[in-house]
């Protein structure tokens, strides 16, 4: 599955992402699509241009993204993005994807403002404009089947910004807690480089923020922001698919770990259930005899760098612990994505694992697949067939249709 690596050395902006994987030139992603997309979102209340400039010197796509709503954007929450969200033409991963980057903003919205996330109002992030730039992005990796992201440090600007708030510093308050525990690169003149909405993105979606080490490129696009500043780099974004040498299985996590001997197996319970929310690839709990011979249980988690900080806060807030460990650790991962058949009108997904070494279109076999369970248990219910026997069929129907692909 290709990569995609992310260089917001002059900037990043929602807008300037999509205009740069439009920049691809891929045909399985185009402004048809995306316009297409807007349509099913907003229902005619949005109009998408896309046209070539040069930001210092260089040639680059720029995307007009125009609401009723871009000059006098309303007070949306949340729960209003989401319901427009539920519409959207997207696969599950995608539509997951783009809410988890909305909750995100909210969060950090609501961090700033000091009230709940559910009560953040989207008029400083564009709302309708926010939820085109997410929901694109994210259509854009499922149509180009981006199986891992990589990103270069943003440049966030510097000095002040006007808003609805007033004058703010530069990053604004939003981005600066999006950015909480992330590299960035401070500077490249006055004014905004890098937006709450992108901060998002790179926060959500975004593997591991380090330049990859052998890559074959296949395709290159260039986004540029509206803005030309009179100093510092171009207000451009690149992104670059394609794909990573073997090597790249073998990534690097941190093992987060706390010794409890004084929490309830409810409190426990909860702090496992936030370190999952928190974006934690491995959360399990391990029973330990402790001081003064007390049972007790050590909660350890697996994470990428950039979540380490968020995951600190879950396991101070939710448990009594007096401090964690931190180690690095290395994984090797298989490749994995999922795919949907259809058995007897039911839609169930199945998981399919690429092992290292059987990269590069070699056909998987049938013990690298594997039925979700609850697509089993809702069509169990309703046809009176075993789960077995259904997954049985759905591993075969997705075993043939990876292998079609791959011939």
């Amino acid at each position: 599955m290709p990569t995609l690596l992310i260089e917001p050395f002059g900037g990043m902006a929602g807008d300037m992402f999509l205009a740069a994987l439009l920049d691809l030139g891929d045909e399985r992603f185009t402004l048809a699509d995306l316009r297409a997309l807007a349509e099913a979102l907003v229902g005619g209340e949005c109009s998408l241009d896309l046209t070539e400039v040069r930001r210092g010197g260089l040639g680059a796509r720029h995307l007009d993204v125009r609401t009723r709503e871009s000059d006098a954007a309303p007070h949306r929450t949340l729960a209003d993005l989401e319901r427009l969200l539920a519409a959207a033409p997207l696969g599950d991963e995608a539509r997951a994807r783009a809410l988890a980057v909305l909750r995100r903003i909210a969060l950090a919205e609501g961090a700033v403002h000091r009230i709940d996330p559910e009560r953040v109002h989207f008029h400083e992030v564009g709302a309708v404009d926010t939820l085109v730039d997410v929901c694109g992005a994210a259509l854009a990796l499922e149509r180009l089947g981006v199986g891992r992201l990589l990103a270069t440090p943003p440049l966030t600007g510097e000095g002040t910004l006007t808003c609805a708030h007033g004058v703010l510093p530069v990053p604004a308050p939003a981005t600066e807690e999006l950015l909480r525990g992330l590299p960035a690169v401070r500077g490249g003149g006055a004014g905004e480089r890098l937006t709450p909405t992108a901060a998002a993105l790179l926060r959500e979606w975004v593997d591991e923020f380090v330049p990859p080490g052998e890559f074959r490129s296949a395709a290159i696009g260039y986004g540029a922001g509206t803005r030309e500043p009179d100093e510092g780099p171009p207000n451009l974004l690149r992104v670059v698919l394609g794909t990573e040498a073997a090597e790249s299985e073998r990534r690097t996590a941190w093992l987060l770990e706390c010794n409890l001997d004084d929490a309830t197996g409810e409190e426990i319970g909860w702090c496992v259930e936030g370190l999952r929310d928190g974006g934690a690839l491995e959360v399990w709990t391990s029973p330990a005899q402790m001081k003064k011979d007390r049972p007790g249980v050590i909660v350890s988690a697996l994470c990428r760098a950039a979540d380490r900080e968020a995951l600190e806060r879950v396991v101070f807030e939710r448990t009594p612990t007096l401090g964690v460990r931190w180690a690095h650790r290395e994984r090797t991962e298989c490749e994995r994505e999922v795919v949907t058949v259809d058995v007897d009108g039911h839609r169930l997904r199945v998981k399919v694992r690429r092992r290292p070494g059987r990269l590069g279109g070699v056909a998987v076999e049938e013990r690298d697949l594997k039925a979700e369970d609850d697509d089993l248990r809702r069509a169990a219910l309703a046809t009176g067939e075993s789960r077995r026997d259904l997954a049985r069929r759905a591993v075969a129907g997705a075993l043939a249709l990876v292998r079609s692909r791959s011939s």
